[in-house]
């Protein structure tokens, strides 16, 4: 179904999920104040958690717990316009709203983005702006065929779809009363950036495509989009269509430099310096050298050379002193207890609060010991995640050590997560290898020496590091 298909579709079964319980309320702006409200409110279907936030630039707002039928509601005071994201179990997804608007929404988690419909004041524009997000992670797919083609012919394909796209926005706008141009931006930038974000990657795509080992001679007009782009919109540095759009870009550039200095061959090193160059944003800056730090600190196969050159970008440049102080933390803890290490005496509880020492329960096996987050936001992926890997790897051990909640929160957790128990461990603070705020992975083998001090579960590599190093 293409993009105007899905748009009708939508528009036509919107009405189908109005909660009149909640339409008295969504309507009722104070009109003797003269007080712009806003309303969010919704319903989950097959809920992962019980309760829906909403923030703004990452800033949690407001929450609200689902009712007995999973509906909720959140009145929004004082309210302003802009692009805001509400976020359910381990997913999100962006919305719109102006001042006074009554936005609903309907969701099932099973299909979380492709089930989400919108319905009251401000909904079509945000129908519109869901439809063109889906639409963009199937071009994604289809696009990947088009690689192998020169760049003229693949322009032409990237041109149609532009066309197509730019279109159809026009016949919406014809049917608005009023646009705002903000909107107008975000409209324009989910249509455009994901089909610039194609030719920033084109290049490595053709070379993968073509099996070829020599970078394709390009005309130069094939980036001139180049100069319409805004890498500083900080209106913009938290919507998924800019930041994939600057990513592929500064990775671009990377790349490009591997290529013309091999003897600087990380590419997140790489990123980092680009990043320093091209962008003049300290908030956007920062995101980019938050990445290649963390990219490189997480790579065990990254040579020390490159390590101290990222490290010396990142502390040297940063700004976010919240983020300078935790990756000086975690990289403290890890020295610590350093690869080569054995691993020292931990004494821990267990799930019936029985003091165990760890070193006896790894003794002669191969063992992952995994920090839990700090954030019970992130409880959930975490948890998918162990219960992942110990189903597929279960010839190795998996420890989880927990000192950042109580320990009614860590039993909580454990029994709504359906976790082992008998993997579980709580420690008390002060153990200074694991006094990190972050969910680290240190990989142990059979005689309980460290293999790697750094990973993480979630880190695409560690499946791979679990195989290398302990094997």
């Amino acid at each position: 179904m293409n993009l105007f298909s899905l748009f009708n579709h939508f528009i036509s079964i919107k009405y189908l999920f109005l909660f009149f319980s909640m339409a008295s309320l969504v309507n009722c702006n104070d009109k003797n104040t003269g007080e712009q409200i806003a309303y969010f409110g919704g319903q989950i279907i097959n809920p992962k958690s019980d309760k829906v936030y909403f923030y703004k630039d990452e800033v949690l707002l407001d929450s609200s717990k689902l009712n007995i039928h999973n509906k909720f509601l959140i009145k929004l005071d004082s309210f302003a316009l802009g692009l805001y994201t509400f976020k359910h179990g381990n997913e999100f997804q962006y919305i719109y709203m102006e001042p006074s608007d009554s936005l609903l929404i309907r969701l099932n988690t099973w299909d979380f983005d492709e089930s989400l419909v919108f319905s009251g004041k401000g909904a079509e524009r945000n129908n519109f702006l869901i439809n063109l997000f889906l639409e963009n992670q199937k071009e994604d797919k289809l696009f990947y065929k088009f690689y192998h083609l020169n760049d003229s012919l693949f322009e032409i394909k990237i041109d149609s779809v532009l066309e197509r796209k730019n279109l159809l926005y026009t016949q919406f706008k014809s049917e608005l009363s009023e646009n705002s141009e903000l909107f107008d931006k975000l409209v324009n930038v989910a249509i455009k950036y994901p089909l610039y974000k194609k030719k920033e990657a084109y290049p490595f795509l053709h070379m993968k495509k073509t099996h070829s080992d020599k970078h394709p001679e390009i005309d130069p007009s094939f980036f001139k989009f180049r100069k319409s782009v805004n890498l500083d919109d900080l209106t913009l540095n938290n919507y998924y269509a800019h930041y994939n759009y600057v990513k592929s870009y500064l990775y671009h550039l990377a790349h490009e430099r591997q290529v013309i200095d091999s003897s600087r061959s990380n590419l997140e090193v790489n990123l980092m310096q680009v990043a320093l160059e091209k962008i003049e944003n300290e908030t956007i800056k920062n995101r980019f050298l938050q990445r290649g730090i963390w990219m490189t600190l997480m790579d065990e196969k990254i040579p020390s050379k490159e390590k101290e050159r990222a490290k010396r970008l990142f502390f040297d440049h940063c700004t976010d002193k919240k983020s300078v102080s935790e990756v000086a933390n975690l990289i403290n803890a890890s020295d610590k207890l350093a690869k080569g290490y054995q691993l020292p005496k931990l004494t821990s509880y267990n799930y019936n609060n029985i003091v165990i020492n760890l070193n006896d329960i790894i003794k002669n096996k191969n063992t992952v010991i995994y920090t839990w987050p700090t954030k019970l936001s992130e409880i959930e992926n975490f948890t998918k995640r162990i219960n992942y890997l110990e189903k597929k790897y279960a010839d190795y051990l998996f420890i989880g050590v927990n000192s950042a909640c109580s320990e009614s929160e860590w039993k909580k957790q454990i029994k709504l997560k359906q976790l082992n128990k008998s993997h579980q461990y709580r420690v008390d603070k002060g153990v200074e290898w694991l006094d990190i705020n972050f969910s680290r992975a240190i990989l142990i083998d059979k005689d309980g020496v460290v293999q790697n001090n750094m990973t993480h579960l979630a880190n695409p590599r560690f499946e791979k590091q679990l195989k290398t190093v302990l094997h």
